[in-house]
């Protein structure tokens, strides 16, 4: 499968949990893959640091392109691995503290 882009891109990792104080954190220039297949899979070189129980991710793009979405699944390992997040054209549902489906951040 071709990848839409593959380089540099702002990556934030989000905790966003209706009823607490939202987290993030945003590493500049991470080497990234992005696929898309109906989803965008991100693929991470190195270990990606965000906060405990992210459950959201925006990838900015050097040309303004912007992916985000809800965390579906993945693996983050500090030899890289891959976030699968839904994009969707609407605003992002609220979860409530541990609905994580199954994701948890390592």
């Amino acid at each position: 499968m071709p990848y839409v882009y593959e380089g540099p891109a702002s990556v934030t990792v989000m905790a966003r949990y209706l009823g607490l104080e939202w987290a993030e954190l945003t590493t500049l220039e991470c080497p990234v893959r992005l696929l898309n297949a109906g989803r965008v899979r991100v693929e991470l070189q190195y270990y990606l640091q965000g906060p405990k129980a992210a459950n959201t991710l925006r990838v900015m793009l050097p040309h303004g392109m912007m992916a985000q979405g809800p965390i579906l699944d993945g693996w983050n390992q500090p030899t890289g691995g891959w976030l699968l997040i839904d994009v969707e054209q609407y605003d992002l549902a609220y979860e409530s503290p541990g609905s994580s489906k199954g994701w948890q951040w390592r």
